[in-house]
């Protein structure tokens, strides 16, 4: 779900910093070093935002929470603070929540963040139980940015939830050309091709995750497919 995580507006050079730690994941790095940005002449929204990230990354949902609150009320057009709430909002189950803000991102011509927000709005579309919206926002963020890699894969399980397998196949295989190795593409290729009554290609694609990854949660996923054969 958090796939997409942009850093923007970092003007000092102890957010700069801060940024640095939380792109390697150390979180209490860049807590301290956001302590000291304080004192540095930082933006405070930045620096509140940036807080926000590295808890929300760290696990600390309700506290990242309260950061990007104190970023909104310092300056209400940080559209980062915005996003990154929205992101915190989808890890407490809060999709109407989440969906208010990642629109008013989307809304922002202007805003390098509307692919990642259209993407995310499709999640929480599809958390409240909207598939054909959650597919329509996910169409929207590829639109926006072709490379958006797990819309993609997210756009064929929708389809095939609802039983469009051949779209979703393809969609299966327009991931797998850019990520050959990506085991979830994988197995749902095979299960797809498995209800489409394409057996032989089934097994070739199941086979293959479990010979990439015997152990994985994958293959054992494929072995249940493959016992069906013998």
């Amino acid at each position: 779900m958090f796939a997409a995580l942009p850093l923007l507006g970092a003007s000092s050079v102890a957010c700069d910093r801060s940024v640095q730690h939380i792109l390697r994941g150390n979180y209490d790095a860049a807590l301290r070093q956001l302590e000291g940005a304080k004192t540095s002449g930082a933006a405070p929204a930045e620096v509140e935002n940036l807080r926000g990230l590295a808890l929300l990354l760290e696990g600390q949902t309700a506290r990242a929470l309260a950061s990007f609150e104190k970023a909104l009320a310092l300056q209400p057009s940080l559209q980062a603070a915005r996003f990154n709430r929205a992101l915190a909002f989808l890890r407490n189950r809060e999709y109407a929540k989440a969906a208010a803000d990642l629109e008013k991102v989307y809304t922002d011509e202007h805003s390098t963040l509307r692919a990642d927000a259209a993407y995310h709005l499709g999640i929480a579309a599809d958390r409240m139980g909207r598939a054909a919206d959650a597919e329509q926002w996910l169409d929207r963020a590829l639109t926006l940015d072709a490379k958006l890699d797990s819309a993609l894969l997210y756009v064929g399980m929708l389809r095939e939830r609802r039983g469009e397998l051949q779209g979703a196949g393809r969609a299966y295989l327009d991931y797998l050309e850019k990520h050959p190795t990506s085991l979830s593409a994988m197995l749902r290729f095979g299960i797809s091709a498995h209800k489409a009554g394409r057996g032989d290609v089934a097994k070739n694609y199941l086979q293959r995750v479990i010979k990439a990854a015997p152990r994985s949660e994958e293959a054992i996923e494929a072995q249940k497919f493959l016992v069906m054969w013998e």
